[in-house]
């Protein structure tokens, strides 16, 4: 058995986190929701996955449910280490920005995802997998072209605080077993930090 099924199997079968589905049921509902309203990405030219608006950061159940998503063999294992490795290069996410002692806090850089495929592609993730933050992230009105787009904070809180107990328990179980040293970072370098540790 690899490390990942291993990983995957305390996970959900010990520790009795919920599936990613089940745990991201709100927001796919509230997408679907608004697909039928016409209301959707599919013509979009990504606004919120560029550079241009995209920052977003993820915890470690988050990047490791990417990596389920991937689903990584031999064969592409070295590819997707490299494409994120000139990801986290390109937009120098390896280089932090400290914002004084005050703030205790590092500037929030923007990043094009490494998951993204320009087109009518768009996120490559499986939705059931996609970070919580991309599916409440939604256009309001139909062709929008992400001018208009934004969080949906109130579903995202109420998806948060009824997985809270199970996604820390979740979070810990990572951060114990693999040694992260993070809560969360930019998606190339979560997804990264958790391939290193496990393959």
């Amino acid at each position: 058995m690899s490390k990942v099924f291993n990983i995957k199997n305390s996970l959900y079968a010990e520790l009795g986190t919920k599936l990613g589905r089940e745990r991201r049921k709100l927001l796919i509902d509230e997408m679907s929701s608004l697909t039928n309203q016409k209301v959707h990405c599919f013509n979009c030219s990504g606004t919120c996955c560029t550079f241009s608006a995209n920052s977003m950061q993820i915890t470690p159940i988050e990047a490791f449910e990417i990596i389920l998503s991937l689903e990584i063999t031999d064969d592409n294992l070295f590819e997707i280490k490299n494409n994120l490795k000139k990801n986290i290069q390109d937009y120098r996410l390896d280089h932090e920005i400290f914002l004084g002692k005050k703030i205790n806090s590092v500037l929030r850089k923007t990043y094009t995802c490494p998951f993204f495929a320009p087109g009518s592609k768009g996120c490559t993730i499986k939705k059931d997998l996609k970070p919580y933050g991309c599916l409440g992230f939604n256009p309001k009105i139909e062709n929008d072209n992400g001018s208009l787009c934004h969080s949906n904070t109130q579903l995202l809180e109420t998806r948060e605080n009824a997985h809270r107990m199970d996604e820390i328990a979740a979070n810990n179980f990572l951060k114990n077993n693999l040694q992260l040293d993070w809560i969360k970072l930019e998606i190339p370098k979560a997804v990264l930090a958790l391939i290193d540790k496990i393959y």
